[in-house]
């Protein structure tokens, strides 16, 4: 028979969040070897499962939904990969979403990410005023690193909607993200729009795909 690729979305919770992209691909390969699912391996002196993880997930942020691919060496129903693998899981990390997937990366067919900022602003009437000039302004620059560079990006081109809410003495920020060139945006990075830095209690991130 040919193999197969799925395409399982997960989510990661609580202490798991502080896991490496690195780290938790080793932690899954593990669980499904002890799964007993037919995963397929690469060809040379090291096998290695079939298994990619997508846009790798900063530690210390939690997510709603991450992406990964794994290669079955034949078709199994759905609800049984995820029932499989999910027993050799912790609860704080499991999948929920499965799809049949083209042989295609999950980094090119990823769309954008949609965050959630927990805040603590120190100046409200200052950071009011800071959303609504980056609401109002076509462009707007802010310097980012990527590897060794620092950049300067437009930040409006990446953020296509934002909300903001009041919680108690804390604001939470929504925004929705999209992929330009395979670049993307982080969280935080958001923060550097503001003339008093709000302090960033919390970060929660969730992959959207092109469907």
């Amino acid at each position: 028979m040919d193999k197969i690729v799925y395409r399982l979305a997960f989510y990661k919770k609580r202490l798991l969040k502080y896991i490496s992209s690195i780290d938790m691909l080793n932690f899954m390969n593990r669980a499904v070897r002890r799964s007993g699912l037919p995963v397929a391996y690469s060809q040379g002196y090291n096998p290695r499962p079939l298994i990619s993880l997508g846009l790798p997930c900063p530690v210390g942020i939690e997510s709603k939904k991450e992406w990964l691919d794994i290669t079955l060496k034949y078709y199994i129903e759905k609800e049984e990969v995820l029932n499989k693998w999910n027993k050799e899981l912790p609860e704080d990390l499991q999948f929920f979403e499965v799809l049949e997937s083209p042989k295609s990366s999950l980094i090119k067919d990823t769309y954008g990410i949609n965050y959630e900022l927990e805040v603590f602003v120190a100046n409200e009437s200052s950071f009011l005023e800071d959303i609504e000039r980056f609401k109002n302004n076509d462009k707007v620059y802010i310097l980012v690193r990527r590897g060794e560079k620092i950049k300067e990006i437009d930040l409006k081109r990446y953020i296509y909607d934002i909300k903001i809410e009041k919680r108690d003495n804390r604001y939470n920020i929504e925004l929705k993200t999209k992929k330009i060139e395979d670049s993307i945006i982080r969280g935080e990075e958001f923060l550097e729009i503001f003339s008093y830095k709000p302090l960033l209690i919390n970060q929660v991130r969730e992959v959207i795909l092109n469907v």
